[in-house]
């Protein structure tokens, strides 16, 4: 019983080891062309002219810049000493007060277009009274703030309020940051 216990066991354990007898068919490589003879070309037997020669045709040269452009320094303001410092306050009962909410009432919408015009028609003013010599040196900062003011006026027309006022605090930024 153990010599049949012991026979099966190591046939079992060949079985995996046998695996799959595919056969593989490889194709033949097809044979090689015959070889070919040298073929010498003999020198020719009439005088040949020289091959005309290419003009070279210069182009201007460009300078190299070595060093990378200096860019002015920029402007610091001197710190100031005088200026009160907030703080923020934490309402006892653990609610922050978010101030008086409303439903958005007739008195909000005007008071909302009024300071909207407001800030539009000071921003416009700002950008009037900018002298050339500042343009000049902030000249793609101005021009993105006269792109906010013209979308801002384009959104007033179309009593777009928020969307005015948006464009139009963005371009308060930019001169703000022109102008110091």
């Amino acid at each position: 019983m153990n010599r049949t216990l012991c026979i099966s066991t190591s046939l079992i354990l060949a079985l995996p080891l046998a695996g799959c007898h595919k056969r593989v068919v490889v194709a033949a490589a097809p044979p090689l062309p015959p070889p070919t003879s040298v073929v010498s070309v003999p020198p020719p037997t009439h005088p040949t002219e020289p091959m005309p020669e290419i003009p070279v045709i210069a182009s201007p040269e460009v300078p190299i810049p070595t060093e990378p452009p200096v860019r002015p320094p920029a402007r610091r303001r001197p710190p100031t000493t005088n200026q009160p410092v907030e703080t923020a306050s934490v309402a006892p009962s653990g609610i922050a007060d978010l101030g008086e909410l409303t439903t958005g009432g007739e008195s909000n919408n005007e008071q909302f277009r009024s300071q909207t015009q407001d800030l539009l028609r000071t921003q416009n003013r700002r950008l009037a009274s900018m002298s050339s010599s500042i343009i000049a040196m902030h000249a793609q900062q101005v021009e993105q703030a006269r792109l906010y003011l013209k979308q801002a006026a384009d959104a007033w027309k179309k009593q777009d309020m928020e969307g005015a006022r948006t464009l139009g605090t963005k371009a308060k930024v930019i001169l703000d940051e022109i102008l110091g």
